[in-house]
């Protein structure tokens, strides 16, 4: 309750009027005797217990109504119209002394206002009685128009004069804070005038205005402020998030772009020595053409002619393998590319006046516009990289003007335009699980499709199923596809297999569904891409060339599919990922693709993994909840 009112605010709080024969009951609270009288005859409670109607502050036993005399008098006075200041200033002691009385009676309480709401200032008010200003002050008096450490209070606690001062919560600039005309605390908000004003304004210039407390128009701004709150650090989290990610595609491209050079660096260089080496050889090539015999000469010519055939397949390779973005097979690889050809000895040859070499002349020119020809289109394909990587946008401020400002124009970058890195543990893969569901329509008839379509069994000939054939079924192999497409740009999921062996492919719309030959057979077109899974071996397959691979038996198999980056890889899921191939096609970027799995295929003699659903005669795949 504030130190400072209108008379409005003397009504009591059950009749709304001037208080008759005005009690004060412990929480400090006044009301018409007979007000409160009837409001705890009439209250439903628990018996034996009395609440406050303003505080509710509960009661037990009732307690007794003692009169306040002193504010019985001043309405006496008020009624008769014959309030003067002198009296005023008796009714806001009379009420401040019984919220004091009350405040003092509880613990810790030491002078409190228990009704005002007001939470000290969070700003530091210094005692103005210390010289140096060191002490915080923990009062204002309204009297004394100073503010109070807790020694130079000691007076205002103990001094019978001074006890009598008003006292409120330390209170900094409190000069400006008076009215000017009444010179009293401006603890009220006028509205429509939109300034602060005293109590007795509001009785007089401001009379009839919508008038609130200081408080109670903090509490509503308050409201405002705590939105505005909200809403920046909403707006805070979401630039955090941003920026975390920017710096994670900054590191991943910093770090791409330093491997990228350097192995720009090292293949450049050996291209420069193979060139070197094979001036050198043409060089010898040409200085043996001094032999005498026509027979010699074309032997010469015969070896000659091997070894551009040697070295042009040479130079295929070494272009695929420079083309190869799978690190472990290029190293694997780049040893026996690297070493010289080895060449049969030439021996001594005339060369006739009217022979001509125009055959290893035409080869070499011929070398030279392939060489030309797959380095401008090498060049373009990086020059498109690089752009497709470097895009950004310009975009407005997406909140718009605040506070009347303009809208100010940012430039923000395009995340998604920059290529996410690469996941490394099984974590950051499943950020990228898809929901596959099989096929029923594509299904081979002796495959049966259990638990939501996730699980594809097979069942000998003898329980082969009845169903209607289709254009999308498999009739000759037993295999199955998936409902929908890949449709996300990147695609990860788990597959569990049991029995002699199963194949886990990617394979475009256009992959024939009909016969028993090649054609159909997940891997052996160029529609396709498998890993063919068994007890006893592993292999990759991609238009009916076949990969053998070496790993040990992998229950789980883990498919990620990239179409930016145009790759297909398969792992081994255990403790760790384990890689075991990596598919590179542009066919992956460009097609509808759908997963598919091909189910005892046969590959190994089969083991006994029996666990729940599966048994040891059963050849099954299983899609694995992510």
């Amino acid at each position: 309750m504030s130190a400072l009112w209108t008379e409005e605010q003397f009504n009591c709080p059950v009749c709304l009027d001037l208080p008759s024969d005005p009690v004060t009951i412990p929480c400090g609270h006044s009301y018409c005797m007979a007000c409160i009288s009837d409001f705890w005859s009439t209250e439903k409670k628990k018996p034996g217990t009395y609440s406050c109607p303003e505080c509710r502050q509960t009661f037990s036993p009732q307690p007794p109504l003692n009169r306040n005399t002193m504010l019985s008098e001043a309405m006496e006075q008020l009624r008769k119209g014959k309030l003067s200041t002198s009296a005023r200033e008796t009714i806001r002691r009379a009420q401040g002394a019984s919220v004091r009385a009350n405040d003092n009676a509880k613990p810790g309480a030491n002078g409190r206002r228990a009704n005002n709401g007001r939470r000290s200032s969070a700003v530091t008010v210094p005692c103005d009685q210390c010289l140096d200003g060191s002490r915080e002050a923990v009062k204002t008096c309204l009297v004394c128009m100073a503010s109070f450490c807790e020694a130079h209070l000691k007076p205002h606690r103990t001094n019978a004069k001074l006890k009598g001062h008003e006292l409120i919560a330390p209170t900094g600039n409190l000069t400006e804070k008076m009215c000017p005309t009444h010179s009293y605390l401006q603890e009220f908000y006028c509205k429509p005038c939109q300034m602060y004003v005293c109590w007795l304004c509001t009785s007089n210039q401001h009379k009839g205005h919508e008038s609130v407390s200081t408080q109670a128009q903090r509490t509503e701004r308050q409201k405002e402020v705590e939105v505005a709150q909200t809403q920046n650090q909403q707006r805070l989290q979401e630039r955090q998030k941003e920026l975390k990610e920017m710096k994670k595609v900054l590191e991943s491209v910093t770090r791409s772009s330093e491997k990228a050079q350097e192995e720009v660096e090292t293949v450049l260089g050996e291209l420069q020595r193979s060139v070197e080496r094979l001036q050198d050889l043409v060089g010898e090539v040409m200085l043996s053409s001094g032999q005498e015999k026509l027979s010699e000469t074309q032997d010469v010519v015969q070896k000659l002619q091997a070894e551009v055939r040697q070295r042009k397949r040479r130079e295929t390779d070494i272009r695929d393998l420079i083309r190869c973005q799978d690190n472990i097979h290029f190293l694997q690889n780049c040893e026996a590319l690297v070493s010289p050809v080895e060449e049969g000895e030439l021996g001594s040859v005339c060369v006739n006046p009217d022979a001509s070499f125009d055959p290893v002349r035409c080869s070499i020119l011929e070398l030279r516009q392939r060489v030309e020809e797959m380095c401008n289109l090498e060049l373009n394909n990086i020059n498109r990289t690089g752009n497709s990587s470097r895009r950004t946008s310009d975009a407005r401020n997406r909140d718009g003007p605040r506070g009347g400002a303009q809208p100010t124009e940012v430039r923000e970058i395009d995340i998604d335009s920059i290529q996410a890195p690469e996941p490394r543990t099984r974590d950051e893969f499943l950020q990228y699980a898809c929901h596959l569901t099989l096929d029923p329509g594509s299904a081979h008839r002796r495959l049966v499709l259990s638990e939501g379509n996730s699980v594809a069994t097979v069942q000998t000939h003898t329980h082969t199923q009845a169903c209607v054939d289709g254009p999308q079924r498999f009739d000759g192999w037993t295999q199955v596809a998936c409902v929908s497409p890949l449709a996300a740009e990147r695609c990860y999921w788990e597959v569990e297999w049991r029995g002699r062996g199963s194949s886990v492919a990617v394979a475009s719309s256009s992959m024939p569904h009909k016969g028993a030959d090649s054609r159909a057979g997940l891997g052996y077109n160029s529609q396709s891409w498998s890993l063919e899974l068994s007890d006893t071996c592993c292999a990759a397959l991609h238009a009916n060339q076949k990969q053998e691979i070496q790993v040990t038996y992998s229950p789980r198999v883990g498919v990620f599919l990239d179409r930016g980056a145009r790759t297909l890889a398969f792992y081994g899921v255990d403790d760790e990922l384990a890689l075991l191939h990596v598919f590179r096609s542009s066919a992956l970027a460009t097609q509808p693709l759908y997963a598919a799995f091909g189910v005892g295929c046969g590959l190994g003699v089969g083991l006994d993994f029996a666990s729940g659903q599966f048994s040891a005669q059963t050849d099954s795949i299983k899609i694995c909840p992510l």
